[in-house]
């Protein structure tokens, strides 16, 4: 027997679960796009605030950069003025220097010592000069090595000539020149 179903409740409920599901899907997509655009805002946000925070340091950077330059200029003009000072310091040193060392040479003389030449070249000094003997040549160099202006003290010659029917001792040293330090 066949039967027949007068009552369409089957394709109701079939037409009301479409419904639903249509539904269903349009509020998710509807809840995506809100997620999506909340998601988006929040990044553009948050970029803004990099971009403001980025200008903020350049800022930063403009201005500690102009101080570092002066800085770089502070010190450059420091060492030229240090270089000065240095420059003068030894022009003052180098003036008072052979007075001392011409005063120096005059207490380290012995008596039976004369000096005949004397050459300074670049704080080297060159003595030549008579001396009656080997013996007083060698007190007049440990007199010098004893002095606190000269150094590196040496003799370079010592030769035996007669003057006048006397022999004496001709010699050659040499030696450094110490500057005075500053007063």
């Amino acid at each position: 027997m066949i039967r027949i179903n007068l009552l369409p409740v089957r394709e109701e409920r079939k037409k009301e679960s479409a419904r639903q599901l249509v539904s269903i899907g349009i509020l998710s997509i509807i809840l995506l796009i809100v997620f999506i655009g909340y998601i988006h805002f929040m990044k553009i946000k948050k970029i803004n605030k990099l971009n403001l925070d980025i200008k903020t340091i350049q800022v930063e950077i403009s201005r500690l950069d102009k101080i570092v330059g002066d800085i770089k200029k502070f010190e450059k003009q420091k060492k030229e003025l240090q270089e000065k000072i240095e420059i003068i310091d030894l022009l003052s040193r180098k003036k008072t220097g052979p007075i001392h060392m011409l005063d120096e040479l005059t207490k380290t003389t012995p008596e039976k010592l004369w000096l005949t030449s004397l050459k300074e070249d670049n704080l080297k000094l060159t003595l030549d000069g008579i001396a009656l003997d080997n013996e007083t040549i060698a007190g007049f160099m440990r007199n010098l090595e004893g002095s606190a202006n000269f150094s590196g003290i040496e003799l370079i010659q010592s030769q035996q000539y007669i003057q006048a029917g006397i022999k004496l001792e001709k010699f050659n040293i040499t030696c450094n020149v110490v500057l005075p330090n500053k007063e």
